[in-house]
């Protein structure tokens, strides 16, 4: 099985990835932190303030593990990943008064929060 988990900043993801991981005996994989360890980034966004993502370096990256099989992806998007990857995707969400105090309690900034809010 490989599954993703994807959806809005703040909805579960990692909570649901690792749970997972540790029942199913599968590997886990954030995305984000991934990009971080391995510097996957094109540059830098000053309107939101955060690292582009090199997406065709993540999928370069991750490709061997995934062919390998057992690994659970995390990430809140889904649209550059190879289809052949995945056998289920679990897109989360949540209502937006939830949403909004979790992301309220994890960023400095509220512009992000109100921004990834009124994206549902």
């Amino acid at each position: 099985m490989l599954p993703l988990c994807t959806g809005t900043p703040g909805v579960g993801k990692t909570t649901l990835g690792k749970e997972l991981a540790q029942r199913t005996g599968l590997s886990y994989v954030n995305v984000g932190e991934l990009a971080q360890e391995g510097q996957l980034f094109d540059g830098f966004d000053e309107e939101y303030q955060c690292p582009i993502l090199d997406e065709d370096r993540v999928v370069d990256e991750l490709d061997d593990k995934m062919k390998e099989g057992g690994v659970i992806v995390d990430y809140h998007g889904c649209d550059f990943f190879p289809e052949r990857w995945f056998h289920i995707v679990f897109v989360l969400r949540t209502d937006n008064s939830h949403l909004y105090s979790r992301l309220e309690s994890r960023y400095c900034s509220l512009w992000p929060v109100r921004h990834t809010a009124t994206l549902r």
